[in-house]
């Protein structure tokens, strides 16, 4: 279902066969076979890799600019929903003027930026230079496609990226990033008691970039806050515990299992637990959810294995680490606690760095590193990726404001972010780079509901064919 008044428009007639493709990280297949087969059909020149990166020309006036957005969307949808993220469309939605999805992620993220690429390269826009466009695979998960392609593809000196989300602001720089697993295996034993399955539900989540810095809650730091108040209170010892999905995502859901021996105290314990939840996270979260049902099964952990990996889950960090002390209201360094995993008796936590700053994110490491190795746990970090640092000087910036203030008649603003972007890896990756980032007004990315707003897809793409003809001048 998509809204039939945009589907011939332009930009919505293609983020329309986007939807209709599914495309979450490491499934992209289609979508690359789909970019590849719009190359064909209107004789542009184009190249692919092994890794599904699709890279497209048109031939243009002057200097050839590159234009960037990933394939990939991240697949996250509400409890009870029956969508199929390998299968399904995404079921699309016209409120106002905001393009919805009620029950999924939307994939605006960067499907938007996509579709404007598309829209570039069939239609009849004159006066652009030669556009060089980048498609990139999995992103989400950690910009594996920027890392990949073969950077003698590109030609031009100039990169707009198309992976922000607000059109009254230009990106100038990103944060870096870095992934660290802990595992922890515990010891079980038989156990022939009662148990309480609890799962904490509803929580805001949001992109661990761009809502880092709102407070929301973890779901999984609150399960571990309930087993730690049930083993200290009522004796409980843990069975399993997991939540989260992503690790650019806050955890929204998380879900955990309790030995105890009196389980209607337990679900008493649980719901006075829970208003305090709802109390400490006042105007932030207001619709936690926090259910306890009785189960059965035949093992436990030990008290002393129990007892770890409670410490660990509340020992590890999540949030705002350091404000940025260059940039007003940046966040420079933070950690998502991201996902844990709950395999054999063994426990497996994954959380996600970021930081501006090399060093501080390397420290930031450490420091979670050590502490997973105090509690016994195996440490592994991912290679990272770099930041991108803000060039105040550059040229594309001035010619950017510039279209800027003709075309909206104010000042637009110049931001860092704390989210990252391809555009580190892949400056690093070609060299000599002058970069920007640019979007249309997308909301709730990473989360359902994620949703675009129509007119600022139209106003965009004007101002971006404005932006690009000044660049072939």
């Amino acid at each position: 279902m998509f809204p039939e008044e945009l589907s011939r428009k332009p930009v919505w007639r293609f983020f329309k066969e986007i939807c209709a493709i599914p495309h979450t990280s490491g499934d992209e297949e289609r979508i690359s076979q789909y970019l590849k087969s719009f190359a064909e059909v209107r004789e542009l020149k184009f190249e692919h890799d092994a890794s599904g990166n699709v890279f497209i020309r048109k031939p243009g006036t002057g200097n050839p600019v590159l234009l960037q957005a990933h394939m990939d969307m991240v697949g996250e949808k509400i409890a009870g929903s029956n969508h199929d993220f390998l299968a399904d469309p995404v079921q699309v939605v016209l409120q106002g003027d905001r393009v919805i999805a009620t029950e999924t992620t939307l994939g605006a993220d960067n499907g938007i930026g996509v579709a404007l690429m598309l829209e570039l390269l069939d239609g009849d826009y004159q006066g652009l230079p030669p556009i060089e466009c980048l498609f990139t695979v999995d992103e989400e998960r950690g910009l594996v496609g920027a890392l990949q392609f073969p950077p003698e593809w590109v030609t031009a000196g100039k990169l707009i990226n198309l992976d922000s989300e607000d059109i009254g602001n230009i990106c100038i720089g990103c944060a870096g990033g870095r992934d660290i697993r802990i595992t922890l295996p515990g010891e079980s034993q038989e156990y022939s008691g009662p148990v309480v399955r609890i799962t904490v539900d509803e929580l805001n989540g949001g992109h661990s970039g761009m809502e880092i810095s709102s407070c929301n809650a973890n779901a999984i730091q609150l399960a571990a806050r309930l087993c730690r108040q049930l083993e200290e209170l009522l004796g409980g010892r843990l069975i399993s515990i997991s939540g989260g999905t992503k690790h650019n995502a806050i955890p929204r859901n998380a879900e955990v299992s309790v030995a105890v021996e009196d389980p209607a105290r337990a679900r008493v314990l649980v719901s006075i637990i829970t208003n305090d939840f709802l109390e400490e996270y006042a105007g932030i979260e207001e619709a936690i959810a926090v259910k306890c049902e009785e189960t059965r099964v035949d093992r436990c952990l030990t008290e002393d294995s129990s007892a770890k990996m409670i410490d660990l889950l509340l020992a590890l960090p999540h949030g705002v680490k350091k404000m940025s002390g260059v940039v007003d209201g940046l966040v420079e360094t933070s950690c998502n606690l991201a996902i844990a995993t709950w395999k054999d008796n063994e426990l497996s936590v994954l959380l996600s760095v970021r930081s501006a700053v090399e060093p501080a994110k390397d420290a930031h490491c450490e420091s979670i590193a050590a502490v997973g190795r105090l509690a016994g746990g195996c440490v592994s970090m991912g290679n990272g990726y770099p930041g991108w640092a803000p060039d105040q000087s550059s040229g594309l910036l001035k010619t950017t404001q510039a279209s800027f203030r003709q075309y909206f008649g104010s000042e637009p603003v110049i931001e860092a972010i704390h989210a990252g972007l391809e555009c580190g890896i892949i400056g690093q990756r070609v060299g000599n780079l002058d970069m920007i980032s640019l979007g249309p007004d997308i909301s709730d990315v990473h989360i359902p509901g994620e949703s675009v707003s129509v007119t600022s897809v139209k106003t965009f793409l004007e101002y971006l064919t404005d932006l690009l003809r000044r660049l072939a001048q």
